[in-house]
């Protein structure tokens, strides 16, 4: 590789991190979604647990069957001529942009107009929006994923957006919990002087066993209808920074001009036997490993989204801690995850892809299991449930960033396909999760100890079940086709790309001897 090629595959940093803030208002509405979604339908609006799962429900079918239309429209060539010369992904992007805007502030607000009305009509109300958000998240979401293998030649560059990316979306769900602290916090210091006349508030450090016996505790926790204007008010002020963020992506990141894919002859072949084949959709389905990785993908998202859904619900009904830590608590989740993140790059280098992704499902497992055994001892409440939400984000940071590495390492050249990949990822992620959630608030025995056992259980099994489909692909390598390749074929392409790799990866850090220790990305 000459120099003027070494120069065109870097991507420099402006670029980068204006291509990381292009998921950021998604990232805040996804972390306002899972994690305050239930708490605000059941607590604040006071409808039953089953309108919140089936509204959670409606959400994520609607999202999963958006993202495989939205992956195949992101991969043709757009012909409009503004939108050929913006960008095919940019344009889905931006529309998207505009939906989540105008969507997303009805969803954490009461029935307008008919508040007092019957369940099926705000039912109603609140799905239409609930659709329309779902739909602009996965425009967003695919469109911003499918950038990745176009503005990345090499492993270790996909990494590094993917770890960027990863760092923004933390952030993200760290400022989410920010605002919540600051708006609830000071709606709880408002009402402070109020609290000695009328009723008593347990304290954080009250052992776990008192509060149980006690009728009042169950099933209310501190969160009322009293906080509706706090969560729209925290809706609102999400979607103004993320539309700010989402201005700087637009501006900032360049989308590479689209040139469809040409069949290559007979002399490219035999001279570059490594290069890319070009998928149609249906050759993705005769691939194994794209049923692994997507499987891998899956338990992720349900780890992931599950812990972020029910900590909530498990500081305000089972633990009983007071109102603002159902920010505090996930902050913290998410701040570990953040500090994890630095360390992606060299475990993935030192022991790569699939041990890494298996290290992830060992700490999560570890902290459900802990979350299980634990869940209802008195020390739980008081300091346990900080080093549970390190595990947990450590854990969830670690799967996060090393699935959607290998989900790009699986699209590798075939960039023309990466939108459909991503989409059909994200529908086996999203109704998953939507069968999942529903089920749980279906089986809800309105006891506190309930949402022990979910996070102990169904953030659990995901973790195993990610181990075992790692421990199904040892032996294979991600990203290799065997469409119409023999045998030896496939063992010179493997064999060529290690070199490549290999050669790729000193060239780098011959070229840039900082590049080894650069922070995270």
């Amino acid at each position: 590789m000459d120099s003027n090629e070494k120069k065109k595959d870097k991507l420099p940093l402006i670029p980068k991190l204006c291509y990381g803030v292009g998921h950021f208002m998604n990232d805040l509405c996804a972390s306002m979604w899972f994690s305050y979604i239930l708490l605000f339908y059941v607590s604040v609006l006071k409808l039953n647990d089953m309108f919140a799962g089936y509204i959670m429900l409606v959400g994520q079918i609607a999202d999963g069957l958006s993202t495989p239309i939205v992956g195949i429209l992101a991969d043709k060539q757009n012909k409009i001529p503004i939108c050929a010369r913006y960008g095919r992904r940019k344009s889905i992007h931006l529309i998207g942009t505009i939906l989540v805007i105008i969507s997303f502030p009805f969803i954490f607000n009461e029935c307008l107009g008919c508040a007092d009305s019957s369940m099926g009509v705000n039912f109603a109300f609140h799905a239409v929006f609930v659709i329309i958000f779902q739909f602009a998240w996965a425009c967003v979401q695919v469109s911003h994923l499918a950038l990745i293998p176009s503005l990345a030649n090499r492993k270790t560059q996909r990494t590094e957006l993917n770890s960027i990316r990863y760092a923004f979306m933390v952030l993200a769900n760290m400022l989410v919990f920010v605002i919540t602290f600051i708006f609830l916090g000071v709606e709880a210091f408002e009402d402070k002087g109020d609290t000695n006349s009328t009723t008593t508030v347990t304290p954080t450090t009250t052992p776990l066993p008192t509060f149980l016996v006690a009728d009042e505790y169950k099933k209310t926790g501190s969160i009322g209808p009293e906080q509706l204007d706090s969560f729209r008010n925290v809706a609102l002020t999400c979607i103004g920074i993320g539309t700010i963020f989402s201005i700087i992506f637009h501006v900032g990141t360049k989308e590479p001009q689209y040139c469809p894919a040409k069949d290559t002859t007979e002399d490219e072949k035999s001279t570059n036997v490594q290069k890319a084949i070009r998928m149609r959709k249906r050759d993705w389905f005769k691939m194994r490993t794209f049923y692994q990785v997507g499987a891998m993908y899956t338990a992720t998202r349900l780890y992931v989204n599950l812990y972020m859904t029910y900590i909530p619900l498990f500081v305000d009904d089972t633990l009983n801690m007071e109102i603002i830590f159902i920010a505090v608590v996930p902050m913290i989740m998410h701040f570990s995850s953040f500090l994890g993140s630095f360390a992606m790059k060299p475990i993935n280098r030192i022991i790569g892809r699939k041990r890494t992704f298996s290290l992830g499902c060992c700490v999560g497992l570890a902290a459900c299991i802990w979350i299980g055994v634990s869940g209802q001892s008195s020390y739980f409440g008081e300091w346990a449930i900080y080093f549970v939400a390190v595990l947990l984000g450590i854990g969830g940071s670690i799967l996060l960033i090393t699935s959607l590495s290998i989900t790009a390492d699986l699209i590798g050249e075939n960039s023309e396909g990466g939108a459909f990949v991503y989409g059909f990822m994200s529908l086996l992620d999203k109704v998953s999760n939507g069968i999942v959630i529903m089920v749980i608030q279906k089986l809800d025995n309105d006891q506190p100890m309930y949402y022990r056992e979910v996070l102990a259980y169904a953030c659990g099994v995901p973790c195993i079940f990610g181990i075992l489909v790692t421990l199904s692909m040892y032996g294979s390598r991600v990203g290799t086709r065997d469409r119409g390749l023999t045998v030896v074929e496939i063992v010179v392409e493997v064999v060529a790309e290690d070199k490549d790799d290999i050669v790729k990866h000193r060239s780098e850090s011959k070229d840039n001897p900082a590049f080894e220790s650069d922070g995270h990305i």
